[in-house]
């Protein structure tokens, strides 16, 4: 079950304003992440969203977000600093997750390394 947040666009702001999408990231089953600015300060987090469905019963983020809150404190366990729903875009619902950026994504680092990852690279990451 792909999420299509197609209407979300780099310089795009979300929660009523406080945040700004600077880059995609990348996606997943449940949904994509997205590199977002807050607006107050200029500091860079992740932000995972989902496109929210009225028929759904089980909101994969929440679940997820119970999982990281019970994790914190742990290494390289993001903090979260906001879960809930934004409505802030015109005819759209999203599921939102706000999270500590702990560095650069496997994308940036594979195209970093030319496109080849070494056998202890693969291990590492696998760990």
């Amino acid at each position: 079950m792909a999420s299509n947040t197609n209407s979300l666009t780099e310089g795009q702001e979300i929660l009523d304003g406080r945040f700004k999408i600077v880059k995609k990231l990348g996606s997943g089953a449940f949904g994509e992440i997205f590199k977002v600015e807050k607006k107050k300060t200029g500091e860079m987090f992740a932000a995972k969203i989902e496109k929210a469905q009225k028929s759904q019963k089980h909101v994969m983020l929440f679940w997820e977000s119970k999982l990281i809150h019970k994790l914190r404190g742990k290494t390289s366990v993001p903090a979260l600093f906001y879960i809930g729903t934004d409505n802030s875009v015109p005819n759209h619902s999203f599921h939102v997750m706000v999270m500590d950026m702990l560095g650069p994504s496997l994308e940036d680092l594979f195209q970093t390394c030319r496109t080849k990852f070494d056998l202890k690279t693969c291990l590492l990451i696998s760990i």
